[in-house]
């Protein structure tokens, strides 16, 4: 089985076409792909990919790939969106090599490993995140209409008078 035998099966049904350089096409195709196969069992070190034109998407931390153009959430909360990626040194984080998201929007950049996709706040998310936090806050009577206050104005919906 190759890459190219739903094409060679077309080109079989076909009437009038140029079967040869069709033929010869889907070859051509099959080489290449035996050989990016071949050296990816081989070796799928970020160098060697490299090599051939290929990079790893990063990954945010929740394992999802990061895309340009996707929005992100940063650790602090911030929200943005990426329009490009590096992977490299950065003096501020010490000597390893970090996927690096950067934002024309807020002209920053952020960590990928520390980052999530963002997704647009729901009722169901905003109580989840309520009861995490009531779990593990213990409302004592000083600061519970703190502790509700702050989850109700997450509720509220837009266009609310209270």
């Amino acid at each position: 089985m190759s890459i190219t035998d739903e094409l060679r099966d077309y080109i079989k049904e076909q009437q009038w076409c140029a079967k040869g350089v069709l033929t010869a096409i889907a070859d051509r195709i099959d080489a290449a792909h035996e050989r990016v196969r071949a050296e990816s069992i081989i070796d799928m070190t970020d160098e060697s990919m490299a090599e051939h034109g290929f990079v790893r998407l990063p990954k945010d931390a929740d394992g999802e790939y990061i895309r340009i153009g996707d929005v992100m959430e940063s650790g602090d909360g911030d929200v943005f969106i990426v329009s490009s990626v590096d992977y490299g040194r950065h003096p501020s984080h010490g000597y390893g090599k970090f996927w690096m998201l950067w934002s024309d929007d807020a002209d920053f950049y952020e960590l990928a490993y520390k980052c999530r996709h963002h997704h647009a706040p729901t009722v169901e998310g905003v109580l989840r995140e309520m009861i995490a936090a009531y779990m593990d806050t213990p409302l004592d009577g000083s600061n519970d209409g703190e502790f509700f206050a702050k989850f109700a104005a997450k509720l509220r919906l837009v266009g609310d008078a209270e």
